[in-house]
């Protein structure tokens, strides 16, 4: 009997461990890849410390400091130079450097001198482990299941690249359906890496799809009836084509993977409850679709809000602090995200009779469920 220690787990174990270190020490001298210069911080020393205060009385502290930083890549690797950073203890817009840090910085060669400034920080290294973190995570729990996600995600990270630059292009005026078009794309391939081609694919897609578009319509002729009252769409930050559009993009982008959860675990119990007892009756699937969803709607309405606070978290806080209303602040910006989280909420209350009933339906008569 195979146990957690034996030498086949601990091997996977060792060489788990093996690739992080490797990756990290990669990840921790790969500036040679980079055209920009990237310089590491070898010393630190503070030069002046002062408070202030602005006109609602907010208070900060402001750390002016000279940073010692050594070149590590291109024409000018292992040149020493000294930058003054200036970083506040709120750390909005700014941060402070300590030594092994490393940034991207740009210079200039000026009568012989290097001028040189701060870029932006590098943080290679820590998306690098996260997502090593997240690979190793997803295939010690669900084995070759968890790398096909990680895979659609990648897909999908790609199409979704794929029409934001078509939409770039092309400038359309109604690049709504552009990006609704990119939804639908987005549901096929995420549940075809994931599930396979079977009936099970396709009783999750038509469940996706009726409950994303009819929460979309619903949500559409709420805001038509009452005008868009209160609804700032000018509110998205660097909206450079129509803020509606854009909204409306987002909105179903954000839909579409609300519902895309519920289906998916209303579809995929019903389908295991059939594998398990082939003689489990077309109406007794229905009632436990209904309350598996029952079961899982309350969650799912709360992580929508929850993500939505984490949005509005920081902007929120920031007009609280320069003396704005309640009333202000939650129309300028928290309304859009109200309004998201509600069609989402209305998806998933849709979604749950019907990927029930169509679930039903398929699996009523069928003998094997993995055609």
């Amino acid at each position: 009997m195979k146990t957690l220690f034996d030498k086949h787990n601990l091997l996977k174990l060792l060489l788990i461990v093996l690739s992080g270190l490797i990756l990290y020490i990669f990840a921790s001298n790969d500036a040679f890849l980079y055209k920009q210069p990237v310089g590491k911080v070898e010393n630190v020393s503070v030069k002046s410390v002062s408070k202030t205060k602005d006109t609602f009385n907010n208070q900060d502290k402001i750390t002016v400091q000279e940073v010692t930083f050594k070149i590590l890549n291109g024409k000018y690797r292992n040149k020493i130079v000294k930058l003054r950073n200036t970083y506040s203890q709120s750390g909005g817009l700014d941060q402070e450097y300590k030594v092994g840090n490393q940034v991207f910085l740009t210079i200039k060669k000026h009568h012989g001198k290097l001028n040189s400034s701060i870029s932006h920080y590098k943080r290679d290294v820590y998306l690098v482990m996260l997502l090593w973190l997240v690979i190793v995570l997803l295939y010690a729990t669900m084995k070759l299941n968890g790398l096909k996600t990680l895979f659609s995600v990648a897909v999908n990270f790609v199409v979704f690249l794929i029409f934001v630059q078509l939409d770039v292009m092309l400038n359309l005026t109604n690049f709504f359906w552009l990006f609704a078009e990119a939804a639908f794309i987005f549901t096929i391939l995420s549940l075809w890496l994931v599930i396979g081609f079977n009936k099970q694919w396709f009783v999750t897609c038509a469940s996706v799809v009726s409950g994303t578009v009819i929460a979309l319509l619903i949500g559409l002729i709420a805001m038509n009836v009452t005008n868009g009252k209160g609804v700032h769409y000018e509110a998205l930050d660097y909206a450079t084509q129509s803020p509606k559009q854009l909204f409306l993009a987002a909105t179903v982008i954000g839909l579409l993977g609300t519902v895309m959860d519920a289906a998916t675990d209303i579809v995929s119990t019903l389908f295991e409850m059939k594998r398990t007892d082939e003689k489990i009756s077309e109406r007794q699937l229905f009632k436990s679709g209904m309350a598996v969803g029952r079961s899982i709607m309350g969650p799912l309405i709360n992580v929508l809000l929850m993500i939505f606070f984490a949005e509005t978290f920081t902007m929120a806080i920031l007009y609280f602090k320069t003396g704005n209303s309640i009333a202000y602040t939650f129309e300028w910006t928290m309304a859009l995200g109200i309004v998201q989280t509600l069609v989402s909420g209305i998806g998933v209350t849709l979604v749950i009779p019907c990927a029930s009933f169509l679930s039903a339906k398929v699996l009523g008569g069928a003998q094997d469920v993995n055609d």
